[in-house]
């Protein structure tokens, strides 16, 4: 009996090994090493307690039949996770790994799947690494661990080692920015030429505070907290300016928000201050109904993107 325990313990590991070598050569088979699992591979690799290893797996939907702009995100950061812990090169034995619905559709019936994606922690059931659990936990995908950064600070906390994303440095972001920078330089320098010292005090305070406001209202403090990427992309390279959900939104959903509660705020600072000013009476109502106008519409998008994140809110005005 004790030569039979010593086989099989010693038959195990042989296979363990096994298949951590095939789903590192699966991992080496993707440019940013996440192995593409069929489901047989995903109960051969990662299902069974008894490896020797971790993996983390991503359950998602990335054909675009689905339109899951979520689920690109996701698979977006855990590639650049996979792709920092390969560089690396760390002993520890970790795997990362993707089951599409496409191929393991049975299991996510089975398993009554009906939320996608999911992150997924199939921690290691012997050796060195084991678990005291070695059973199966999700990993929620929150507002903090949705981006690499996040995910992979998250990940580090849980399997007790460091582990970095490599996360390619967004040149436009930058760009954008400069050129903002210099935009706003350029306009300030031209309206200082033309304002009296009488008029700067009350206007520029003015303008400052309704700045503060729009700024505040349109995201920019949870953009700082949580560091989300600038825009999303699908699988097709496509690019998305909203994140379909309201536990997450993309950096340039704050400057599209901010720039239409900023029509809105002109638009009645017009009514209040211009239009009354308008010498004619017919001339004074034809300005009335087009400021009017652009209020409701540039209103009417901000609910449209408030109904887009929350599908289930029932109002909306003019814009679907």
């Amino acid at each position: 009996m004790r030569v039979w325990a010593v086989l099989t313990t010693a038959l195990a590991a042989v296979c363990a090994g096994q298949s951590f070598s095939s789903l590192q050569q699966l991992g080496k088979a993707d440019r940013d090493g996440v192995a593409q699992l069929e489901l047989e591979q995903f109960m051969a690799h990662v299902v069974p307690e008894t490896k020797d290893y971790a993996v983390v797996v991503q359950l998602t939907a990335l054909s675009p039949q689905y339109k899951c702009d979520t689920c690109h995100a996701i698979d977006k950061s855990l590639r650049a996770v996979s792709r920092g812990w390969r560089r690396q090169r760390a002993s520890r034995r970790i795997a990362f790994a993707t089951l599409d619905v496409d191929n393991g559709e049975e299991l996510f019936r089975k398993m009554g799947i009906d939320k996608i994606p999911r992150l997924m922690i199939f921690p290691a059931g012997r050796g060195d690494e084991a678990m005291a659990d070695a059973s199966p936990r999700e990993m929620k995908l929150g507002a903090k661990n949705s981006h690499p950064a996040g995910m992979a600070s998250r990940l580090s906390e849980l399997f007790g080692t460091e582990i970095q994303a490599d996360e390619p440095i967004d040149y436009m972001r930058y760009i954008i920015g400069v050129v903002g920078v210099l935009a706003a330089a350029f306009v300030a320098r031209m309206a200082w030429r033309r304002v009296s010292s009488s008029v700067v005090g009350r206007n520029v305070w003015a303008v400052a505070s309704i700045t503060f406001v729009l700024v505040m209202t349109s995201g920019l403090m949870w953009n700082r907290i949580n560091a989300p990427p600038f825009m999303g992309q699908t699988r097709t390279g496509d690019v998305v300016l909203f994140a379909p959900t309201n536990s997450q939104q993309y950096g340039v959903e704050t400057q599209i928000v901010a720039t239409a509660y900023a029509v809105c705020a002109l638009c009645v600072v017009l009514l209040v201050r211009h239009v009354p000013r308008v010498p004619s009476g017919e001339q004074r109502a034809l300005v009335a109904v087009m400021v009017v106008a652009a209020l409701l519409l540039a209103h009417s998008y901000v609910n449209s993107v408030f109904r887009m994140k929350m599908p289930g809110y029932p109002f909306r005005l003019l814009l679907p």
